[in-house]
């Protein structure tokens, strides 16, 4: 017997209900971040370089005290888990709308289609959707999944490629790691340093404002503070993505 749509809206859900168990642990292993105050050379340190090496205290003509947030390395994992799991959600229902429009199994080009611009999806479209009902693909194209149309698609699309190829997630100031597998490898916290952040800060505005207060007073430069922080981020795609995907309920039957 055939699936209704319910039924696969369930399937699909299934993703974004793993998303948000990740973004409670996230938020989770945020209660105990906590400020401190550590001892830096003056030359700077390099992305990567950890506290041991950067703290040989005979090595420091001119000590600097830093203010930094000091939280669980299992965020930055937990920020990836969330964009994967939601962007593999829109996959997932690109999946089912082809199985409804073609009965066949839907080939391994399919995907929920999000492109860089408007020219690129149009483009490239054709075989994302290849076998889904006309209404179907006319929906998706009211989305405007591509950069400048539906730029909140174009970010989750964006992430997920940057945390499965590239790096993990940074933010715009310099935060400690720390974990209890760094012990054996580093002896302390892992300082982890960015150039090119991929959001402002972790915590939501008002608390990343504090923590920023204390950094700009021991650093003495002003920092990006404001905008697309981590956690309200993510919130924000987990929203969209359940509201998206549950919208195409009607084009499941």
């Amino acid at each position: 017997m055939a699936l209704k749509a319910r039924d696969r809206i369930i399937l699909v859900r299934i993703k974004i209900e793993r998303a948000k168990k990740h973004l409670r642990d996230l938020a989770a292993d945020l209660l105990v971040a906590q400020n401190v105050t550590v001892v830096r050379r003056q030359d700077d340190l390099k992305p990567g370089e950890n506290i041991k090496r950067a703290f040989q205290l005979s090595d420091m003509a001119n000590p600097e005290l830093v203010t930094l947030p000091r939280i669980p390395v299992d965020v930055v994992a937990a920020a990836g888990d969330v964009v994967h799991n939601l962007r593999s959600a829109l996959d997932h229902l690109a999946f089912q709308l082809v199985l409804v429009g073609s009965g066949k199994e839907p080939s391994r080009r399919i995907e929920f289609p999000i492109a860089k611009d408007f020219a690129t999806y149009e483009s490239t479209k054709a075989r994302k959707v290849e076998g889904m009902r006309q209404e179907a693909i006319e929906a998706i194209d009211r989305l405007k999944p591509y950069q400048g149309g539906n730029d909140l698609l174009w970010r989750l699309h964006e992430l997920d490629n940057i945390d499965k190829h590239r790096t993990l997630f940074s933010v715009a100031h310099d935060y400690l790691f720390f974990a209890d597998w760094l012990i054996a490898e580093v002896a302390e916290d892992y300082w982890l340093k960015t150039s090119s952040p991929h959001f402002a800060g972790v915590f939501d505005e008002k608390v990343e404002q504090e923590v920023q207060l204390e950094i700009d007073k021991a650093v003495g430069e002003l920092k990006i503070s404001d905008g697309n922080t981590l956690l309200p981020s993510l919130h924000q795609l987990v929203d969209a993505v359940e509201s998206l995907v549950l919208s195409f309920e009607p084009l499941l039957e």
